[in-house]
């Protein structure tokens, strides 16, 4: 029998939307005294966080898409398989981290309409809801909204923001005239944590407040 109030699963479109949620996830755990985020174990490597407050514990689970071929059904067998069927008593919020053009580029992680699919999967799990956490750009247009942040991240005074459609292309051509390398994933960490969430929360058309409400309350 689970001792868990509830679940919460996140999947990510890739490794630096991964990292960038564990740090708004962090900025709200700093608001809420009484609140700790532990790292467990329920299996030999299948690892997961667990939100502990005075009376109760809730569990999160997070699966990044990463360079997988079937996006949509490795989603939905993962949160099957690691969620809904292992922990079902529970009831379940799924947050679904990606990027809504995405699909228009050629390596795309999720083709159009998969994450419409995805959807219809994991609604049919029981005691389960969905919420959209759908970034209209790249995940770096998300983390420029702090772009005072990122000059001072790079040591450098606030310039013109580089041109270009996408945010991914902005971040590397600013590295790259101020004389350094934008790196995606884990080596984007210091960057991410460095920036004032609050700022890229106030700013933002995401509803990252849905991540407060369900975690922490």
């Amino acid at each position: 029998m689970s001792d868990f109030a509830k679940g919460i699963a996140f999947i990510f479109e890739g490794q630096t939307e991964s990292v960038f949620y564990q740090s708004i996830l962090e900025h709200y755990l700093s608001k809420h005294k009484g609140y700790k985020i532990t790292k467990e174990q329920d299996g030999v490597t299948k690892e997961f966080l667990q939100i502990i407050s005075n009376d109760k514990k809730s569990i999160i689970k997070t699966f990044t898409v990463g360079t997988i071929i079937a996006h949509t059904q490795a989603s939905a067998n993962w949160f099957r398989n690691n969620c809904r069927q292992r922990y079902k008593q529970i009831e379940w919020t799924v947050f679904l981290c990606y990027d809504t053009d995405s699909h228009t580029r050629d390596v795309s992680q999720f083709q159009e309409g998969d994450w419409k699919e995805l959807r219809k999967s994991l609604h049919r799990n029981k005691k389960t809801s969905v919420i959209d956490l759908a970034a209209s750009a790249d995940i770096e247009d998300i983390m420029l909204l702090d772009y005072k942040g990122v000059c001072s991240f790079l040591g450098i005074p606030i310039c013109p923001m580089p041109s270009g459609r996408k945010g991914k292309s902005k971040m590397k051509k600013l590295y790259r005239e101020n004389g350094s390398c934008y790196h995606e994933g884990e080596r984007a960490k210091t960057l991410i944590e460095y920036l004032d969430k609050g700022v890229i929360i106030n700013n933002s058309s995401i509803p990252f407040d849905e991540i407060d409400k369900i975690c922490f309350t």
